[in-house]
């Protein structure tokens, strides 16, 4: 059951202020276009939630709305701020810049000097008063083990460690940010280190057994905003969602469904269907899909009331990496680590759709315990039809992941597979 019945407050206004205005015909699905769009959003920045980039971006995405005619409303979205002034590790002469995983604990003043321990689940006690070093090992191939780092943090806690510093194992040999829920605590400093400064880390440790850990500032929370277009006054509602916040600037994990996303609203502008249109970037993605959840509790349409659910979540239209001894190598073919799910009443169009599309020409069988990402929040609420993606790529949640991280020609054949199965839906009204 949806936990809304009608949109009430703000939403409900903008639609009467909808305006009708004249809409360029020019085909907005080429790779160019969309590779461009990609470029711009990566041009902001990083997009940590209320960041300056997270805020540039909502401003672009209202801009171009409003410019095609849509009625246009924020909601803010306040999560803790990710952002330090310092992270850092020092072992005797040498230096380790990294990344403080939130849920941020900052270290006292001067920093945080002890002696370091490998962590071990069998010894939890050896990090007892300690800085508590993780690694996990990484099977080639495959994403880095973010799950399993979550949780030698929390047991490292447990223990009693002082302070963390993770080295990050993943195929970039960057640090891999982990999604944090907005409510969670940790208690303690927890730094990451790329695997790529294993080989120096590891002689540091072996030179001397201490080490000092600095993160500092600026804390307290900071505020991005969800966007929100609506056009049309009757008919069913049409969804298309995507995130637009993340750690880094998400290139090939954002970028692909945010160009998709306006290319998608200017293409709607020309067709004659009898449908409300509706489009929502969400900040808040990476403290567990925090601006989704507003969305849904307070503004999104009723599951009754809404002919299709279209999400473009993470990695879709990433290109593919292969790792080799030097390092990857960028291909000129799709990332394979993504999923299209879709529910039985789309499944048969989406396969038509995306013909050819390795991975995401088989949709996943609609299912809640195994759907992913902002996608799991529709399917909770029962929308049919539906569909959704999420995946990973190899430049997934590091710093590293720059619009070089997708093509035109991997997107191009996605966005316009994706309006297929829109009119094939809408056929059907």
């Amino acid at each position: 059951m949806n936990r809304r019945h009608i949109l009430t407050g703000a939403g409900a206004l903008a639609l009467t202020s909808c305006t009708q205005m004249p809409v360029a015909s020019a085909d907005p699905f080429t790779g160019d276009k969309l590779m461009a769009d990609v470029e711009t959003y990566v041009g902001f920045g990083t997009h940590r939630t209320g960041s300056a980039g997270d805020l540039a971006a909502s401003d672009w995405f209202a801009k171009h709305w409003r410019s095609l005619g849509y009625a246009v409303e924020h909601t803010d979205v306040t999560c803790p701020n990710a952002d330090t002034h310092v992270a850092k590790l020092r072992i005797g002469d040498q230096a380790f810049d990294g990344f403080a995983q939130p849920p941020l604990t900052f270290t006292p003043e001067g920093g945080l000097t002890a002696p370091l321990a490998a962590w071990s689940a069998a010894t939890p006690g050896a990090v007892s008063g300690k800085i508590a070093v993780v690694y996990v090992e990484r099977a080639p191939g495959q994403p880095s083990p973010s799950a399993a780092y979550r949780d030698a943090f929390q047991k490292c806690a447990a223990a009693g460690a002082l302070g963390v510093v993770a080295i990050v194992s993943g195929p970039a040999g960057e640090v891999v940010a982990i999604n944090t829920p907005v409510t969670m605590k940790l208690g303690i400093p927890v730094l990451q280190i790329g695997e790529k400064e294993r080989k120096r880390f590891d002689a540091a440790v072996a030179a001397t057994q201490t080490g000092k850990l600095i993160i500092e500032g600026p804390g307290g929370m900071r505020t991005g905003r969800n966007t929100i277009a609506r056009s049309g006054s009757a008919g069913p509602w049409m969804i298309i969602s995507t995130p637009q916040s993340g750690w880094f600037t998400c290139g090939g994990e954002r970028g692909p469904g945010i160009a998709m996303s306006r290319a998608l609203s200017a293409w709607a502008k020309t067709t004659n269907y009898r449908v409300r249109w509706l489009f929502v970037a969400t900040s808040g993605h990476e403290w567990t899909d925090f601006g989704a959840e507003m969305f849904h509790k307070a503004q999104a349409p009723g599951a009754a009331n809404t002919a299709l659910w279209f999400h473009l979540g993470a990695s879709f239209g990433a290109r593919a990496y292969d790792e080799t001894p030097a390092g990857l190598a960028a291909t000129s073919t799709p990332n394979l680590a993504r999923a299209l799910m879709a529910t039985p009443d789309l499944a048969l169009i989406c396969e038509a759709a995306f013909a050819g599309q390795p991975v995401i020409e088989k949709p996943l069988p609609a299912e809640l315990a195994k759907a992913l990402g902002e996608y799991r929040l529709v399917l909770e609420e029962d929308y049919k039809p539906s569909a959704g993606f999420w995946g990973g790529n190899a430049h997934f949640h590091t710093p590293i992941d720059s619009a070089t991280s997708t093509t035109p020609e991997i997107m191009e054949p996605i966005a316009r597979a994706i309006a297929r199965v829109i009119e094939k839906r809408l056929a059907q009204l």
